[in-house]
């Protein structure tokens, strides 16, 4: 048995494939996207029990349109989705201009009835605002939307303000300075490697010169962090450090890519008998949001030469079979096995990854595809 066939035999490729296909169709048909309203064209966080979104999230409508460039570029099932990735795209890139120029930054997640109240919203988050500006620049060339630079160096400049004469990237600007609870995600880490890289790729004449040194020191300092103890104990942001160092090290030498593939295997080590991965380095429930991030990573590095032999097949054909549980029949993606609610960017990250798994076997092409616009 070949080392590709030990991941994609036959029967746990198609399955893939089917998956991929029936999550592509719930991301475009399930109402994840606003279709009328103040909000049209923003995409929720997630469904709830009864399939209606209960906020949308500048964050995840980022990711959306950098699947809707994903799916537009060659990764949709067919000539038709493709077609209705590239009209959700721009309902989305529409919402995104339409809001910063109407009420600047919207409120973290954006709750759709009244009363709802979040602590997110006591905070404006740097990798947000990135990965808003990633997903605005990714969709508008891959859809030659007018005006695109612009929108997504407004994103950036709201980046540049909250980040000056910090040496890396902050975490966040507290909304009338309302305090924030310790958390990941309030805290400056790994993560902004990924907002960092991201945003050093930006066109140019998109990024200006005070924020690329910003992104440059922050990709320095968080991958020396990486390479020695783990920063933080969430597997989630650690991910995301690591799929920061990938976008970077896909555009450069080889040594980049052993970096990553070095601190993919010491994470990696984390890895349960049934090939789950937990949310913590200590621990905890099982994610596909983290599973699908594992995975994607695995089968890119893979697709490069990394992670031969039959070792790294089983390990990732265990990121495989693990994920496929959390995929519902209609194309929704749980968050947890413990919940009963269709997640948006737990689908986005694990269409992707099934997508890379499905297509392995003529991964040049979409490899090319995902790599540049990794979720």
């Amino acid at each position: 048995m070949t080392e590709a066939s030990s991941i994609t035999g036959t029967g746990l490729s198609a399955e893939t494939a089917e998956a991929a296909r029936r999550i592509e169709r719930w991301l475009l048909q399930s109402g994840v996207q606003i279709e009328e309203g103040a909000q049209r064209g923003a995409v929720a966080g997630w469904l709830d029990r009864e399939g209606q979104p209960e906020f949308v999230y500048l964050e995840i409508t980022g990711y959306y349109l950098n699947t809707m460039a994903s799916l537009t570029s060659g990764a949709a099932s067919s000539p038709d989705r493709a077609a209705d990735a590239l009209e959700h795209g721009r309902q989305a890139l529409d919402w995104i201009t339409r809001t910063l120029s109407e009420q600047g930054v919207p409120p973290t997640r954006l709750y759709l009835s009244a009363g709802r109240s979040d602590w997110r919203n006591a905070g404006v988050f740097t990798f947000d605002l990135a990965m808003a500006a990633r997903g605005v620049a990714c969709f508008g060339d891959v859809a030659r939307h007018g005006a695109w630079e612009k929108h997504a160096a407004g994103l950036c400049t709201i980046i540049e303000s909250m980040c000056s004469g910090a040496a890396v990237l902050r975490s966040h600007d507290a909304v009338a300075g309302a305090p924030l609870p310790d958390r990941w995600s309030t805290q400056p880490g790994p993560h902004h490697l990924k907002a960092a890289a991201a945003l050093l790729r930006m066109p140019d004449g998109v990024l200006r010169t005070p924020l690329r040194r910003v992104c440059h020191r922050t990709c320095e300092h968080w991958e020396a962090m990486l390479q020695e103890a783990w920063p933080c104990r969430e597997l989630h942001p650690l991910l995301y450090g690591i799929e920061g160092l990938l976008i970077g090290a896909l555009h450069t030498e080889d040594e980049a890519l052993e970096v990553v593939e070095r601190l993919y295997a010491r994470l990696m080590g984390l890895q349960a008998v049934a090939g789950t991965l937990a949310e913590t380095t200590g621990g905890g429930i099982v994610r596909s949001d983290v599973l699908a991030q594992a995975l994607r990573i695995g089968l890119l590095l893979r697709g490069r030469g990394y992670l031969q032999g039959d070792h790294w097949a089983g390990r990732l054909e265990g990121l495989t079979r693990a994920l496929l549980g959390f995929v519902r029949p209609d194309g929704g993606v749980l968050f947890s096995g413990d919940q009963d609610i269709a997640n948006v960017w737990c689908a986005m990250f694990t269409h992707q990854a099934l997508l890379l798994h499905s297509r392995s076997a003529d991964q040049a092409p979409l490899t090319a595809v995902v790599s540049e616009l990794l979720v």
